[in-house]
């Protein structure tokens, strides 16, 4: 290594003008001097002494020095003399922070919590790096969430101050991942940071995608942030009404205690925000409690909430909420031969939220007042006239339709019908095969149709608007479309045991009744009411939303990051839903995965570089000093001073 050096050594040949400043000293014009014949012996000895006192004349004389040192300097910071010393690498080029925020970086064993040290850091981080790099920001909630790309720095610490925690699970490995692929067309240098406690991670192992990114020539640093953290959190919770008894519901919830010592848990079960039961548990170190109670409730729409009192290092799984939906009775029609569509008729029977009303052909009551008819077995001999005209009326004006397959289906060939099924019917073919399952839909729900053995099926096609949840050897057996402002559902697994072993299964009643709510419920609906956080909402139709902390969103399939009620505003109909953190490994906060990271509390150990130290600023400020000290030599010589 070359401890110095001259960038411009060119400049060195500067030096010679030394050589005309000494000739014009000593060429410089003298006294004129009037000769004394009585001291020419004087004279011819100083002529003897003027070449050997040059040498003394020349060092005396203080402003040639000062000529020569001025001359000497500036040509040597023309040179740029530098040397060579060692530096830590500043960050530069382009960086990336990954910032973890998930729920468990708003504990706060750390002051003020774990979210804020980590954006401290990539603050520190940011003053550090050079001016001229460019600077991007993912947040790492359980999905990679770029919120900043390729900026400057006044507005990257702009964004870092307005950053807040999300109650999320995280993903840490697919944010390192995306930050990679950000940078994959950068030929300049790539730094990512990412800030996390490590604690858990869905998604890729951290540890290989760090090795993968460092391959990639992308300097990772892991940095973690973490100070153990004492927790006691609700992992899990569920509430629904009895089926059998629809004015009572149970409740299950899970506590855990994360910590090494045994904890007396104390908080309250609410109803509506009224207090119905106190709790107090004994829960030993790393353990877990199971919860259960009962209590009757009326048909309405209600909210649980389990409430912990402890205090600890993370209160957001210190709350846990479910929504119990209100129940909602549907009158259903059951239109069918005379002792035919039994195991039907049981089945639709066993709900207490279904008020059934069973007609016989040809005598059937009007459609209007029924929210969903069902046909089931028919005889094409005791059809009315006019009965499907009347159905595709009633379809249209948004009635309901299940049309149960049966022998006499196909030969009824009156045009209505035809245009109302989903499905375009070809012939009966006998042969046993199993159900297979095209479409996950909630109909399907806790349903197990994988055992039912199918005797006969319709051989038919779907038309182009419908939708197959279910075939039997490639053909429609489970289909629907939607027809003018209503649903038409057709149902090729027939109950009656000439048709398949439906008739025993105990999923059949869960079927009908889970296919006679969906079919009833308006699109814009919500399908479920109890969610985790991350999830999204699915909904077709855009709609308002209001978060737990009261921001108004609007859209489809809204994540959602908050623990808490939001409250849905569709088009005539306001719902509630609950979101819950429910994540044991988010709320264990004194976990860590296994990989290999920088403690928050340490330096970031950055590489060493050889950097060049130019000497010319420290020359030219001496070239400076000199000017102004010669200057004052010769105002006291009086140079400047008018001669008299």
């Amino acid at each position: 290594m070359q401890p110095l050096g001259l960038t411009n050594p060119w400049a060195l040949t500067g030096l010679l003008l030394v050589i005309p400043i000494i000739l014009i000293y000593l060429l410089k014009p003298k006294p004129r001097h009037i000769k004394f014949p009585t001291i020419m012996f004087i004279t011819r000895i100083e002529k003897d002494k003027r070449f050997r006192l040059f040498p003394r004349r020349f060092i005396r004389d203080p402003l040639l020095i000062i000529q020569l040192l001025i001359v000497f300097l500036l040509v040597l910071a023309i040179a740029n003399p530098f040397f060579i010393s060692q530096a830590e690498k500043r960050p530069m080029g382009n960086i990336v922070f990954v910032i973890d925020s998930s729920a468990s970086m708003q504990s706060t064993d750390i002051y003020p919590n774990r979210f804020s040290r980590a954006k401290e850091l990539a603050k520190k981080i940011l003053e550090d790096a050079d001016p001229k790099s460019s600077f991007s920001i993912i947040l790492a909630e359980n999905i990679p969430i770029v919120v900043l790309k390729n900026s400057d720095r006044e507005t990257t610490r702009t964004v870092l101050d307005r950053l807040t925690c999300a109650d999320t699970p995280t993903n840490i490995g697919d944010s390192i991942l995306f930050a990679r692929d950000m940078l994959s067309d950068v030929k300049t240098n790539r730094e990512i940071y990412v800030f996390s406690d490590f604690s858990n991670s869905e998604g890729m192992d951290v540890e290989l995608v760090s090795k993968l990114t460092s391959r990639d020539g992308i300097d990772t640093k892991l940095i973690k942030i973490s100070g153990g953290g004492n927790n006691i959190g609700i992992t899990d919770i569920d509430a629904k009404r009895f089926l059998t008894n629809r004015n009572r519901f149970y409740l299950t919830f899970t506590l855990e205690n994360f910590n090494s010592e045994e904890i007396t848990v104390e908080g309250e079960i609410l109803v509506d925000g009224n207090s119905i039961e106190s709790i107090r548990e004994k829960i030993p170190g790393r353990s877990t409690r199971l919860i259960h109670t009962e209590e009757d409730i009326s048909p309405e729409s209600h909210l649980i909430t389990v409430r912990i009192d402890n205090e600890d290092d993370l209160t957001i799984d210190n709350k846990a909420y479910a929504i119990i939906p209100e129940i909602k009775k549907y009158n259903v029609l059951l239109i069918t031969d005379d002792d035919s569509d039994i195991y039907l008729e049981h089945a639709l029977k066993s709900s207490p939220d279904i008020k059934l009303t069973k007609a016989i052909s040809p005598v059937i009551p009007e459609f209007d007042g029924f929210d969903t008819i069902v046909q089931g077995e028919m005889n094409k001999e005791l059809l009315l006239r006019g009965m499907y005209g009347d159905l595709r009326l009633y379809v249209e004006e948004g009635g309901n339709l299940v049309v149960l397959a049966c022998s006499d289906l196909g030969d009824i060939g009156d045009p209505d019908l035809e245009v109302l099924l989903p499905v375009k019917l070809e012939w009966i073919k006998n042969l046993e095969s199993k159900i297979e399952i095209v479409k996950d839909h909630e109909i399907l729900k806790d349903t197990v149709l994988e055992d039912i053995i199918v005797k006969r099926y319709f051989k038919c096609s779907a038309k182009n608007e419908s939708e197959v949840v279910a075939e039997v050897a490639g053909t429609p057996e489970i289909a629907y479309h939607k027809y003018g402002r209503g649903r038409v559902v057709y149902v090729g697994l027939n109950p009656n045991p000439s048709w398949s072993n439906f008739y025993y299964s105990s999923s059949m009643p869960i079927f009908w009744f889970q296919l006679i709510r969906w079919i009833n419920r308006a699109e814009t609906a919500t399908t479920m009411y109890n969610f985790k956080t991350g999830e999204s909402l699915p909904v077709k139709l855009t709609i308002n939303i209001t978060t737990p902390s009261n921001e108004i969103l609007e859209g489809r399939n809204i994540i959602l990051d908050e623990t808490g009620i939001y409250k849905t505003e569709f088009p005539g109909n306001k719902e509630q839903i609950a979101v819950n953190l429910a994540n044991e490994k988010e709320s264990d906060i004194a976990g860590s995965i296994e990989v290999d990271t920088i403690s928050a509390g340490s330096e970031i150990k950055r590489e060493k570089i050889d950097v060049e130290q130019d000497l010319y600023p420290y020359l030219l400020s001496i070239v400076l000093l000199l000017l102004i000290i010669e200057l004052i030599y010769y105002i006291r010589r009086g140079y400047f001073q008018r001669k008299t």
